[in-house]
């Protein structure tokens, strides 16, 4: 019976090892400094859109395998759906120049600090209107008077306000990730809330949206950080613990 005592707070200590040390390993880390990660989500409400722009309509989406790609006309491929259009984060934290005018836009943005530097996100858009086709690319999140844009960029026309996002919410997770979602609107011309455009222009003012439609609701975006998986290293010393317990329990069987 004391033998059995013994192995009983043996067993019990082993326990206590096992799931004290995976519970270490599993925790996640705090929310120290971390570059934002993930997959952006848009959806784009053509009907308001079309308001909003007088008859302007999003027609295509080129996903990240396009990115080393001129988006024009004659560009093949691509979706005409414009719902939960999937917008990668760039990984790079220095922009990459392709050729055809593409640019993989840096990350640079830490989820602790959402006020300075920019999240790139791969992915292209093609509109249509009265005056033919337009080509919103090589997009970034950038803030700006604590105000979001969905920037994008070309070598002509350089960073300019593609939408800017309202009802914003953000969010850091115990890992040190960002979420953000947000209602997407055209809002108004060049101020201290958008980018800087070497024109003077944002989407807005050069698709004349008027006055009336620039708090128009045309779409949603939302931020999701990527899955953090549990390492293998993690799994195979949880087992190994696992396994001692066993063992433990089998020396008390025996001697009881």
């Amino acid at each position: 019976m004391t033998s059995l005592k013994k192995h009983t707070v043996k067993l019990a200590s082993a326990g206590v090892l096992v799931f004290g040390s995976l519970a270490g390993l599993l925790a996640p880390a705090s929310a120290s400094a971390a570059l934002v990660t993930g997959n952006a989500t848009i959806s784009i409400d053509n009907t308001a859109f079309s308001t909003a722009t007088g008859g302007w309509t999003v027609n295509h989406f080129f996903d990240a395998s396009y990115n080393e790609t001129a988006i024009n006309a004659s560009t093949a491929g691509g979706t005409t759906s414009t719902t939960n259009m999937l917008f990668p984060v760039n990984t790079n934290i220095t922009t990459t120049s392709y050729a055809g005018n593409r640019t993989l836009q840096a990350t640079t943005m830490d989820s602790s600090d959402t006020a300075t530097g920019q999240i790139g996100l791969s992915g292209a858009l093609t509109m249509t209107g009265a005056l033919g086709n337009l080509y919103p690319y090589d997009f970034k999140l950038q803030k700006f008077s604590g105000v979001w844009n969905l920037v994008s960029y070309d070598s002509a026309f350089k960073n300019t306000t593609f939408l800017q996002l309202t009802n914003a919410i953000e969010s850091v997770n115990g890992s040190g990730q960002l979420s953000l979602s947000g209602d997407l609107v055209f809002g108004g011309g060049m101020s201290p809330t958008t980018a800087s455009s070497i024109f003077g222009l944002t989407w807005s003012s050069f698709l004349g949206v008027q006055s009336i439609n620039q708090n128009l609701v045309v779409g949603h975006l939302s931020l999701a950080p990527a899955a953090v998986p549990v390492p293998a290293a993690v799994w195979l010393f949880g087992s190994g613990l696992l396994g001692l317990l066993g063992v433990t329990r089998g020396k008390a069987k025996f001697s009881a």
